[in-house]
């Protein structure tokens, strides 16, 4: 047993790492491996393909896209993941045992890979950049195999170059230079005196004359062909995290080669272990940005239409950003709690609802999910369309195409819808989707049969034209409840609107409307408002005309006599109308407070 873990070791330790990777991200970080799906469309088609390799980094940019597809199953997602890593660390121990390192520094070779797993916190690094990493780093290592073997000829290395570099650059990208250094290098290191210095000096020479004869004939500017085109979503943006990260990735098989020979035993291997899975726990998360990744997962669940896990994690950590509550909020409108606990969490007034339009890829995609199941099929098509085109490198998105589609086959546009299918029809996680819309195109009857869509045709807005605006939201709700009394959700927005609006007069005003919505009781925070109505009129309790639970009367009381300072109204309508009455920074430091 103690000969079979002695040489097997190694490779257990990788895969305890690359198990602790998985468990990451498919347990931890979920959510943001269906970010990165859900922002391409990967394509079976040469035009495609053409398309991707018309450019520096072309091809390390088609394989991970192939590759990002199948995070449409988070759990394959993970083990991507996973695997990437798992060779990044096993090939800079390849090339470190070609510099001399011993077993007894193996832990750090796994230091590029945490690294690299900090940088991908960023959700707008793309995979392409570990694929050209993984690429460059399989290119190393045969490079080393050459110059390796001392009657390697000199002119040996001289053709490899020639060869490897051009190509490397096309199909990894900028990555291609520092390779080049690291050649160069290890040319000055293997042929040394003149011969060496020659040789290490016209492979970094060439490398750089390669990407700027590129230069004169690419529509790029020459810091985007050396900083990389596709490493990154913004394309303008060059993240220096990247670049070091690079650098460090390839300088630690020398750095392990220098030192391996003054860290052996097992004792060593148990202290970098331990130090590596310490730092590992303190800064790969600080890598992850709490509050984008809470953004990320509250629509990944809104695209998954897990509802009560949205409100589960509410009820564990109450949200904060306009977007955030307004997941929440729509979670609870489809689980029919909205009405009853609209004030258990935290608000952000109108914006709780409906946050304002927000021309980025990102804020558009969970307000148009909203717009669509509310029946505001126009709508949710436009914000679907904005947020499409918002993507910064111009990808498409399968997630946003495939609502696209959907908005078209309820409208009756049916040539447009074909366009958007035709183009699902040739990816992996869509097609089969696709396939099962096509019978659908002009069979009004079978639409309206189907279960999403004949009901939303029923509730869209259609009998009459009217103008979108963002800033009477109330008028919208009315507009879509009135034409169709089914659209209890409708109703319940209105109401909701124009109480955390503060306007308890248009809340009046419209809550006769109620009868249509068929409610079997009045929700909490009719009741709430109610009661506050009834006392600005000096009516008595006792005498008001509706239904409310004694209870609700108890609390009203007391918080009045409180004068809002009690916690144990802290939850109620009364306590955010009086936090919203105060001065901003006041408001919001105590409401925040109470949450």
């Amino acid at each position: 047993m103690r000969n079979i873990l002695s040489k097997t070791w190694k490779l257990l330790l990788s895969t305890v790492f690359g198990v602790a990777v998985f468990i990451f991200w498919y347990y931890g970080y979920k959510a943001a491996i269906g970010y990165q799906e859900q922002f391409q469309l990967f394509l079976f088609s040469s035009d495609y393909l053409a398309e991707r390799l018309s450019v520096p980094g072309g091809g390390a940019d088609y394989v991970a896209e192939f590759l990002t597809q199948f995070y449409y199953i988070p759990l394959l997602g993970g083990i991507i993941l996973a695997l990437l890593l798992v060779a990044v660390q096993r090939l800079v121990w390849r090339l470190a045992r070609y510099h001399g390192a011993t077993d007894g520094i193996y832990p750090l070779s796994f230091i590029p890979s945490l690294l690299l797993w900090f940088v991908l916190g960023d959700e707008n690094v793309l995979l392409c950049w570990v694929v050209a990493i993984v690429g460059v780093l399989l290119c190393l290592w045969l490079f080393h195999r050459i110059v390796s073997h001392s009657d390697s000829p000199f002119y040996l290395p001289l053709v490899f170059t020639a060869l490897a570099v051009p190509l490397v650059y096309w199909l990894l990208g900028s990555v291609m230079l520092w390779m080049a250094l690291y050649m160069g290098v290890l040319m000055m290191r293997q042929w040394r005196g003149f011969r060496g210095l020659a040789l290490g000096v016209v492979c970094m020479a060439y490398a750089l004359a390669v990407v700027l004869f590129s230069a004169t004939w690419l529509p790029y500017p020459l810091y985007r062909l050396m900083g990389g085109i596709n490493y990154y979503r913004y394309p303008a943006f060059i993240s220096l995290l990247q670049v070091t990260a690079v650098v460090l990735t390839l300088l630690i098989p020398w750095i392990l080669g220098y030192v391996g020979s003054r860290h052996r035993g097992r004792v060593a291997v148990a202290v970098q272990v331990v130090v590596l899975i310490i730092l590992g726990a303190i800064f790969v998360p600080r890598g992850f940005d709490s509050t984008k990744y809470s953004l990320i997962e509250y629509d990944y669940m809104v695209r998954r239409h897990q509802w009560q896990d949205i409100i589960a994690k509410a009820e564990c950590q109450q949200p904060s950003s306009p977007l955030d509550v307004s997941c929440v909020n729509f979670a609870l409108a489809m689980t029919g709690q909205l009405s009853d606990r609209l004030f258990e969490f935290y608000q952000h007034g109108g914006e709780g609802l409906f946050p304002s339009f927000q021309r980025d890829m990102t804020s558009p995609i969970s307000t148009g999910e909203l717009f669509f199941q509310l029946g505001m099929i126009n709508d949710a098509e436009r914000y679907a369309f904005e947020a499409q085109q918002a993507i910064p490198n111009f990808r498409k998105s399968g997630r946003l195409t495939k609502r696209l589609a959907e908005c078209n086959i309820i409208n009756g546009q049916y040539g447009v819808a074909r366009k958007y299918l035709d183009i699902l029809r040739q990816s992996l996680a869509y097609d089969e989707w696709a396939e099962s819309q096509i019978p659908l195109l002009g069979n009004e009857e079978a639409i309206n049969k189907d279960p999403l869509y004949g009901r939303l045709r029923q509730l869209r807005q259609q009998k009459q034209d009217y103008l979108f605006s963002d800033t009477e939201m109330d008028q919208m709700m009315g507009l879509l409840f009135v034409q169709n009394f089914d659209n209890r959700m409708a109703y319940e927005y209105l109401m909701c609107y124009e109480l955390l609006q503060g306007n308890l007069q248009k809340f009046y005003e419209y809550y006769p409307l109620g009868k249509y919505a068929r409610f079997s009781y009045i929700p909490r925070a009719y009741q709430q408002a109610l009661v506050a109505i009834w006392a600005q009129q000096n009516g008595n309790p006792e005498d008001m005309p509706w239904s409310i639970d004694p209870s609700v009367v108890r609390d009203f009381g007391g918080f009045m006599q409180s004068k809002g300072q009690d916690p144990r109204y802290a939850h109620t309508l009364w306590a955010y109308m009086h936090d919203h009455s105060q001065p901003t920074d006041k408001k919001e430091q105590h409401y925040r407070e109470i949450y």
